[in-house]
């Protein structure tokens, strides 16, 4: 037996078998243990030093080991280290700056820490897009008013220092939401509320009428466009109720653009879904693959709802083949040849080129209908700022799935 003094480091080395000492017992760590003091050992092999709160741990798990290393014949000195401890600034905080001279963002800065993990989680919902600087621990998000409510309201229990600006912005944002009522535009007892009064004109003349129990599912399956953040819940619910299951579907969407499945609803459906919720005039996109069958197929559910006037198609094909030439004599037999006007109900137009006179003309579609879903780098800008795109087919092409947040299975 012999008496020599080690370091902490050195004892972390010895006990994970990471030193090659003579020793009489073979050391026995404990199975909850290896992981911990192995991850530990190799670390100070690497030159890193432990932070404040690694030397008090260790420290904690050699005492726990003292009569393995006497019975070798060491002496623990648990205040010898070989490596001075490295410092680790642990500050948290929550400010306005600007990254990188860019605008300005929200800043989060923390230190690693688990008990933070499903913190950052819900961060990460809040602003996909955020940056995170590694280097200096600091993540960066959208100067928003939901985000900087959302994430005050995460961190603000958890020991973040929150600058006097943010604060205040906060403290606005809590007694908004505090009194919806008051300052979130919404629909309140049927009655629209923190509104301007243009913007309710607009509203009242897309719906046809005011709110009630028959049309507040409207609003909601325009609340987007509208800008409208609040319902009464019991009363939406019961006015969704009424409508049919694909409406609903529609109503409840949460993205712009939606997939719906041919298999699963005819189009005499889908049509009645849309003449149910006023989402007229259509814009109605044709491919080349199948434009004859698609035409008559919409043309067919719609004819007995509008007058003939109410169809134009911006389109006419060369009179090559057969099938070319039974497009254009339906469309003048059926007189869907009419000019494009304010008062066109249903506007074919063409997948691969965008119309001039579409361009020119203030008409404006309610919704887009792509007879399949195709890219269309023609028609996509023109209808990007619709807020109902529907792809009618089996399944999205790819390029769908991932432009522009994606596309919605209904």
């Amino acid at each position: 037996m012999f008496n020599k003094k080690l370091t902490v480091e050195d004892c972390i080395e010895l006990l994970v078998g990471y030193q090659d000492h003579n020793v009489d017992h073979k050391f026995v760590i404990e199975k909850s243990d290896y992981n911990l003091l192995t991850s530990l050992g190799r670390q100070t092999l690497r030159g890193t030093a432990y932070t404040d709160r690694q030397y008090e741990l260790v420290k904690q798990k050699l005492t726990e080991y003292t009569e393995q290393f006497a019975l070798n014949g060491y002496d623990i000195e648990l205040n010898e280290l070989r490596i001075p401890l490295r410092s680790i600034d642990r500050s948290r905080w929550i400010k306005i700056v600007k990254p990188n001279d860019d605008n300005d963002h929200i800043a989060v800065r923390f230190s690693f820490n688990k008990k933070l993990i499903s913190v950052l989680d819900k961060l990460n919902i809040i602003e996909k897009k955020n940056l995170y600087d590694k280097q200096l621990k600091i993540k960066y998000f959208e100067l928003t008013e939901k985000n900087i409510h959302s994430i005050i309201n995460l961190l603000k229990d958890k020991n973040f220092t929150i600058s006097d600006e943010l604060k205040q912005k906060y403290e606005i944002l809590e007694m908004m939401n505090n009194n919806k009522k008051d300052y979130v535009p919404g629909i309140y007892s049927f009655n629209l509320k923190n509104l301007n009064q243009k913007a309710i004109n607009y509203m009242v003349s897309t719906i046809g009428s005011e709110p009630d129990i028959s049309n507040l599912a409207k609003y909601k399956d325009r609340n987007t466009m509208f800008g409208i953040q609040h319902f009464d819940q019991t009363d939406l619910d019961n006015s969704i109720n009424m409508y049919t299951s694909l409406s609903q579907k529609i109503i409840r969407r949460n993205n712009a653009k939606v997939l719906i499945d041919p298999t699963e609803y005819p189009f005499d459906r889908l049509a009645e879904s849309l003449l149910e919720l006023s989402r007229y005039p259509i814009l109605v996109v044709l491919n080349d693959k199948d434009d004859f069958d698609n035409l008559t197929k919409v043309y067919q559910s719609f004819r007995n709802i509008f007058d003939s006037e109410s169809f134009c198609t911006l389109y006419r094909k060369d009179n090559n083949s057969a099938d070319n030439t039974a497009f254009n004599q339906y469309v003048k037999e059926h007189n869907l040849n009419n000019s494009l006007a304010l008062s066109s109900k249903i506007v074919y137009t063409n997948i691969n080129k965008m119309s001039k006179v579409l361009l020119q003309s203030e008409w404006k579609p309610q919704c887009a209908l792509f007879m399949g879903s195709m890219r269309s780098n023609a028609i996509d800008p023109y209808i990007d700022e619709l807020d109902l795109v529907i792809h009618y087919d089996v399944d999205s092409s790819q390029f769908t799935r991932f432009r522009h947040g994606g596309i919605e299975r209904l």
